[in-house]
């Protein structure tokens, strides 16, 4: 019983397989490089994987050290892959309308022999990587499958009862299709429509047949979420041809080699027949499942666009749904396809900040805030201004630590256990011009506890996150206060303060990890909770700026969007300054 799958893990991409009590992985490196290589190997490199599962498994629950040699991999440490790239696959072959309920959803007849299509390597990604809508379409869809990967070379005409012996094992496909593009274009022919890069996700790992046997093969639940909504539910039972025929009627036409893949058809609920057609757009989210082998996830982003060519046209719904995310040093900005949380970010700072963030191409953004109508006002806002990326409202006391867990899980869940980036505004000021000895405890503690426990909340329960894809944005917005110490201001002070030697030490803690935290230190910037203070605090506070004005909003999240990008892959535990000149250091 295997479940193979492929690892980014320290910079190498490594063979694994699944540990079944823990769910973390170990190395197969040593019986092969790859899926395909170990399928090469046959009945030896399955009872091989087997033993060491075994060995792994058993170590953990004892003191033995008979398996010290096996290299065991946290899943929390490895970045998964597709588990087999794509340009190990030699064919990659899909079969259309092969279930039942789908045929009867278009009222079509069963077809009478497997129809067969194709898609290419370049098709092949992971679970988490963006899948663009090209350019070229505008009726981008969806469709869950379950994959056969041929394991053994099945000679020409296999008989049905042989079949089953060259498979390796199954795996989910998300068979991403340009229906302009398969049905109403080009004569008519499917290929341009299914075979665009990208298209064909698949994962997350590959369940080999001493596992999932050719009953469960033609038994188990297969479904597709958009955004959270099933929008297909089925059984493999629904399958027209099974994967048996179908390997033996393709074997009537060519030989299949180790590391091929065929996809077995969808089941109904696909975009396209739904009334009114559910087309893909950028910042949704698709989920393919199937029981026994697990979940994909594919988040949808803007195009892919070739500069330069005027003969390529761009539709008026295209232009308008993505000028405002492109950014002119890439086609997806610098966040394309990104997953982001901002806290506070109801109104003021934060507001701006997740606006700009959309702009730059994140591909879904969290506003998280207290208040839960302002919250589902700012999100429904935003996703009018910014229709090229999907804002999610999530209320939620940042103070909570369990409420913090909790959100944060929700929206990981909801793409695919990701969180690249995460941008903490949420902050009170608390009571202002008074000195120390009138500060009220209580109104001291209520600032710690938005300031710094919130800070320290959101970083706690985004952490695990990021170090399982290897890849994370931490900001967390100070103050020059922290830094200065502002008279009159003792508790927002002494909390910016903390944010800032709290970022430091984090960053310090996961430099090694992918993931880098910074701090942000404006000045006074012109916004509601400025505006809600003394005209005499605001103009303590200006008179030390040399610009003589307050920061604008635009300026902190144009700063926030860069410290968010992979462009600040080397600098980590630092506290950036939007001060107009007030801090030089």
């Amino acid at each position: 019983m295997v479940r193979l799958a492929s690892v980014q893990h320290n910079g190498t991409t490594k063979l694994v397989a699944q540990i079944p009590t823990t769910l973390d992985y170990v190395d197969l490196t040593s019986i092969a490089s790859n899926v395909r290589d170990f399928f090469l190997l046959g009945t030896t490199a399955l009872e091989r994987a087997n033993e060491l599962i075994q060995q792994t498994s058993s170590s953990s629950s004892s003191s033995s050290s008979s398996s010290s040699s096996i290299l065991t991999i946290p899943a929390t440490d490895a970045q998964l892959l597709a588990p087999i790239d794509g340009s190990l696959v030699g064919k990659f072959l899909c079969i259309g309308m092969n279930y039942v309920d789908h045929c009867t959803e278009q009222n079509v007849p069963i077809p009478t022999e497997p129809v067969v299509f194709s898609k290419f390597g370049s098709c092949v990604v992971g679970t988490n990587v963006p899948v663009a809508k090209d350019v070229q379409t505008e009726k981008l869809d969806y469709e869950v499958e379950l994959g056969i990967v041929v394991g053994t070379t099945v000679p020409r005409f296999t008989s049905k009862e042989d079949a089953v012996q060259y498979i390796g094992g199954y795996t989910v496909v998300h068979d991403v299709s340009a229906r302009d593009w398969q049905l109403e274009k080009n004569g008519g022919q499917w290929l341009l429509g299914k075979a665009m890069d990208g298209y064909a996700p698949i994962g997350p790992v590959i369940v080999t047949t001493d596992e999932m046997t050719l009953e469960k093969a033609h038994s188990t639940g297969i479904r597709c979420r958009v955004n959270g909504e099933t929008l297909q539910q089925s059984n493999t039972d629904q399958l027209v041809f099974g994967v048996d025929d179908i390997l033996s009627f393709v074997s009537k036409f060519m030989t299949l080699y180790p590391g091929d893949i065929i996809a077995t058809g969808t089941p109904p609920g696909v975009g396209c027949f739904r009334k009114p057609p559910r087309w893909l757009e950028p910042g949704d989210v698709v989920e393919c499942e199937i029981d026994g082998i697990g979940t994909i996830t594919s988040p949808i982003v803007g195009p892919i666009v070739q500069p330069g060519q005027p003969n390529v046209v761009v539709s008026n719904t295209a232009i308008s749904r993505l000028s405002s995310s492109l950014s002119s040093s890439s086609n997806l900005g610098k966040l394309g396809g990104m997953t982001c949380i901002v806290t506070g970010a109801a109104r003021g700072i934060g507001y701006g900040i997740a606006e700009r963030l959309g702009r730059e191409g994140a591909a879904r953004v969290a506003i998280v805030d207290l208040d839960p109508t302002a919250t589902d006002e700012a999100c429904s806002k935003l996703n009018e201004t910014v229709p090229s990326c999907h804002f999610v409202a999530q209320a939620c006391d940042v103070g909570d630590e369990t409420a913090v867990t909790h959100a944060w899980s929700k929206i990981a869940k909801s793409n695919g256990g990701r969180i690249d980036i995460l941008v903490q505004a949420a902050g009170i000021v608390g009571n202002t011009g008074i000195k120390t000895e009138d500060v009220d405890s209580t109104n001291f503690d209520a600032v710690f506890r938005v300031n710094v426990n919130g800070i320290f909340n959101g970083c706690k329960a985004v952490l695990p996150y990021m170090k399982a894809k290897g890849y994370g944005r931490i900001v967390n917005i100070a103050s020059i206060a922290g830094k200065e110490g502002n008279a009159g201001m003792l508790a927002y002070s002494a909390s910016k303060a903390a944010v800032i030697g709290l970022t430091k030490t984090i960053g310090k803690e996961y430099a090694e990890t992918g993931i880098t935290c910074n701090a942000l230190a404006p000045a006074v910037v012109r916004t509601a909770m400025v505006e809600a203070m003394p005209p005499e605090q605001v103009t303590y506070m200006t008179d030390k700026i040399p610009m003589k004005r307050c920061g604008t909003i635009d300026e902190i999240a144009s700063m926030v969007c860069f410290m968010a990008s992979p462009e600040t892959s080397f600098t980590t535990g630092f506290c950036f300054d939007a001060t107009g000149g007030r801090s030089v250091y």
